[in-house]
C-alpha cells in the first residue's frame, strides 16, 4: 500500500479531530463488517473513518490497546510497538516504528494518548497525537512530523459495541509532494480497513475477553 497517512493514521491515540473536518463524508470502501470514509480537513488533509461493530465488552477492547507490545499482530504495517511510560490508567506515551512500501524509508513516531469515558453514554475513547522527545531518531527511520488519531467504543442497544476509528497524518520525507499525497490518499482506505480486520481477530483471544477494568464501566 501507499497509505502512509493512513498507517501513521493509527497509532492508538489525542486532539478531538471533529474540528479539523470540514467536508462530508463520502463512503470510500466496504465489506459485510466494516465501512471506510474519507473527507478533507481544513488544513488539506484527507481523513478516514472506520466503523464497525463486534459483540465484546468495553473492558476487552481497551484491555486490546493497552497491550501495545501486540500491536505488529494487528494493527496494519507496524512494525514495533513500545510503551514508554504509563501515567496513571488512562495516559500513556508509545514508540511505534511503520513499515512503508518500497521504495520509501520506514518511518517512527512517539506518540501521547488518553482515554476518556463518558459518564452517560459509557462511550470509550481514545485518542492521540505525536509528540517530541522522550525516544532518540533512529537512522533507518524518518520521524513522523504529525498524527492525530481517534478511536471510539460506543455500546449499542443490542448489545454489540460500534467501533469508530478515524484520523489522518503528515508522514513527512519525500511523501510531501503533491503527486505522492494523491496516489496515498487514493488507497488511504487500506490501512484502516485492514487494521479494524485484524481488531475483530485478535478481540475474541481469551486475555481480553476475561478482562475487567476498574476505571471501564460497562452497560447494565
Amino acid at each position: 500500500m501507499l497509505a502512509a497517512r493512513a498507517v501513521v493514521f493509527f497509532v492508538l491515540t489525542t486532539a478531538s479531530l471533529a474540528a479539523h473536518g470540514s467536508g462530508e463524508w463520502t463512503l470510500k470502501k466496504s465489506t459485510d463488517d466494516i465501512r471506510i470514509y474519507y473527507r478533507t480537513t481544513d488544513d488539506g488533509y484527507t481523513e478516514f473513518r472506520g466503523v464497525t461493530r463486534v459483540r465484546t465488552s468495553l473492558s476487552a477492547l481497551v484491555a486490546l490497546f493497552y497491550d501495545v507490545q501486540s500491536m505488529p499482530n494487528w494493527v496494519h504495517r507496524i512494525l514495533e510497538a513500545r510503551k514508554l511510560e504509563q501515567i496513571g490508567a488512562q495516559e500513556a506515551y508509545a514508540y511505534i516504528a511503520i513499515r512503508m512500501p518500497w521504495p520509501f524509508r520506514n518511518r517512527d513516531v512517539l506518540v501521547h494518548s488518553t482515554l476518556e469515558q463518558d459518564p452517560r453514554t459509557l462511550a470509550v475513547t481514545i485518542r492521540g497525537a505525536n509528540v517530541g522527545g522522550r525516544f532518540p531518531e533512529r537512522s533507518q527511520y524518518v520521524r513522523v512530523r504529525k498524527i492525530r488519531s481517534h478511536w471510539a467504543f460506543s455500546p449499542q442497544a443490542d448489545g454489540s459495541v460500534e467501533v469508530a476509528f478515524q484520523g489522518y497524518g503528515d508522514a513527512g520525507g519525500n511523501l510531501d509532494s503533491v503527486l505522492m499525497r494523491w496516489a496515498i490518499d487514493l488507497v488511504l482506505w487500506e490501512s484502516p480497513l485492514k487494521t479494524l480486520q485484524g481488531l475483530r481477530q485478535m478481540i475474541v483471544a481469551p486475555e481480553y475477553q476475561n478482562s475487567s477494568l476498574a476505571f471501564i464501566r460497562e452497560p447494565d
